[in-house]
């Protein structure tokens, strides 16, 4: 039995409210986000819904993006730009916070020395937050919707497991956890296998 492939769907990044509680696309596996150039402040409650284990986020921006519009891509686990997208990690006054939301992404993606670089640096380009993995691909929007496709011929359960997983052994310095978590894991999509191969039979 071939793995079930995983639903793709597209939000735009104003949506992300109504994603969350529309059943549909809460239940979709793969979510490409197509950043607006000024992104509304981000929320826990978005956060939480694009890093959770249930979903993969993919974030594409097309443009000049405000620094709440680089929190929301942040926010995301992969992160596709244009190749003359923009990116301003700084606020446009200093009654806000520069990527409020999703700070401690930026950290883990560059460092706290080259994060207050590119917050006191002014604009970077996509280019520049290539080289640098704030940006983890340069392409179109239907590059990213290819990369989200490829990604889907995972199954939910195998995606779901691999992302668990890589979140444990950020968090976790404790190597042997790490370890008996992959053996659980292995242990899970086995017997999800197994159940999958008696329903044929049936």
């Amino acid at each position: 039995m071939e793995p079930m492939k995983s639903p793709v769907v597209v939000i735009p990044s104003q949506e992300l409210e109504q994603a969350r509680l529309d059943p549909t696309l809460n239940a979709a596996t793969v979510v490409v986000v197509t950043v607006a150039p000024s992104g509304r402040t981000l929320t826990d409650a978005d956060v939480d819904w694009l890093r959770s284990p249930a979903r993969i986020s993919l974030a594409w921006l097309g443009s000049t993006a405000d620094t709440d519009a680089v929190a929301v891509a942040l926010a995301c686990d992969l992160v596709i730009a244009e190749t003359n997208a923009v990116l301003n990690f700084a606020p446009v006054n200093e009654e806000q916070l520069p990527v409020l939301g999703s700070i401690d992404a930026l950290v883990e993606r560059v460092g706290s020395s080259r994060a207050l670089a590119l917050i006191m640096g002014g604009p970077t380009s996509a280019d520049q937050a290539h080289q640098w993995g704030i940006v983890d691909r340069l392409g179109s929007l239907e590059s990213a919707m290819g990369w989200a496709e490829q990604i889907s011929q995972h199954s939910p359960q195998w995606l779901a497991e691999v992302k668990a997983l890589l979140g444990q052994a950020r968090q976790s310095g404790d190597q042997a956890l790490v370890r008996r978590r992959e053996r659980e894991s292995l242990g899970r999509l086995a017997s999800d296998g197994a159940e999958a191969g008696e329903g044929i039979d049936e």
